[in-house]
């Protein structure tokens, strides 16, 4: 038979495990949140001081703020602005492109 005083020590014990497992959770939130808020940050001072940015995904030229666009496929590589032919060289690549695949050459027609 457990007695009131067992009764309360549990009580205890489970209600320091619950706040523990809060505060690791809200830790963790802010730890995210941290994270991704350097990240736009970083993001935003290379953008403001011209560096480099990546690199277009046809030519590998080195891209400055405002020099390139996403793909219009939407996989996320960034494309020179001023060379058309960088977009005319991604788009049949690019991952998100419809494929038709089969087994026969004969039915690809």
């Amino acid at each position: 038979m457990t007695s009131y005083v067992d009764q309360a020590v549990q009580a205890r014990i489970a209600e320091a495990r619950r706040k523990a497992a809060e505060k690791r959770q809200q830790r963790e939130e802010l730890a995210e949140a941290r994270r991704h808020g350097l990240k736009a940050r970083h993001r935003a001072k290379a953008r403001r001081s011209g560096k480099r940015l990546g690199f277009c995904a046809s030519c590998a030229r080195p891209l400055m703020r405002g020099t390139y666009f996403l793909c219009s496929k939407g996989c996320g590589a960034k494309v020179c602005r001023g060379h058309p032919r960088c977009a005319q060289h991604h788009n049949p690549q690019c991952p998100n492109a419809p494929r038709a695949f089969t087994d026969s050459p004969q039915e690809a027609s």
